[in-house]
C-alpha cells in the first residue's frame, strides 16, 4: 500500500489536495460571464499534467462569532444522527463537505460540549480538534467492545503496574478533583 493510500485511510482530511480546483485567474462578475486574468509567470495558470495544486490555509469564515464551516458540519452530523439522513442528504441540506463532516463526527463522538463550543467559535481548528480526539474515541469504542476477560488480558499485556501508574492513578485523581469542583459549585449556587 502506498504512502498516500495509507494517509487517506487514516487521516481526517485529505493531504493538501484540491478536489474542485477553480481557475486561479477567474473572477465572476455576477452576470454569468467570468473574466479571466492570466498571470504570466511561466504558464497559463493551469496545473501541469500530474501536478497537484496545494490548498493554502485560509482563515475560517466567521459570522456572528461562529465558524460557518464548523456550524454547517455540526448541522450535517446532527441530521445524520437525529434524522437518519445519509451523508449525501446531510450535505444537500447544510452545504457542508465530507472533510468537515468527518472531522465533526469525531468531535461530537468525544461528547465534550466545551470542545464543540471552542470549534464553533473558532478557538480550535476543526481538523486539529478531530485529530486530537480521534485516538481517544477509537480507544473508548474498542475498549467498550471487549469482554471482561479480554480487558483483563489487555491490561496484563500492557503491564498492570505501568497502566496503574500512568492511567488509573491519574484518572482517579482527576475524577476526585472534578467531583470536588462540582461540590463547590453546588454549594456556591
Amino acid at each position: 500500500m502506498g504512502r498516500l493510500h495509507a494517509e487517506l485511510l487514516t487521516s481526517t482530511r485529505l493531504p493538501g489536495l484540491v478536489l474542485f480546483p477553480t481557475h486561479p485567474g477567474t473572477r465572476g462578475n455576477g452576470n454569468g460571464h467570468d473574466h479571466h486574468h492570466h498571470h504570466h509567470h511561466g504558464g497559463n495558470g493551469h496545473a501541469k499534467s500530474g501536478a497537484v495544486k496545494v490548498m493554502k490555509h485560509r482563515k475560517p469564515q466567521m459570522k456572528n462569532g461562529l465558524n460557518q464551516a464548523a456550524c454547517r458540519a455540526l448541522g450535517a452530523v446532527l441530521l445524520m444522527h437525529k434524522c437518519n439522513l445519509t451523508i449525501a442528504q446531510a450535505i444537500s441540506c447544510t452545504g457542508s463537505c465530507t472533510d468537515y463532516i468527518g472531522s465533526m463526527k469525531w468531535i461530537v463522538a468525544q461528547d465534550d460540549p466545551s470542545l464543540v463550543w471552542d470549534v464553533l467559535h473558532g478557538q480550535i481548528d476543526i481538523f486539529d480538534a478531530a485529530a486530537k480526539v480521534r485516538p481517544q474515541v477509537e480507544m473508548k469504542t474498542a475498549y467498550s467492545k471487549l469482554t471482561p476477560e479480554q480487558r483483563i488480558n489487555w491490561a496484563a499485556e500492557a503491564n498492570p503496574t505501568v497502566l496503574f501508574d500512568e492511567v488509573i492513578g491519574p484518572a482517579a485523581t482527576a475524577a476526585a478533583a472534578k467531583q470536588k469542583a462540582a461540590e463547590l459549585i453546588s454549594i456556591i449556587n
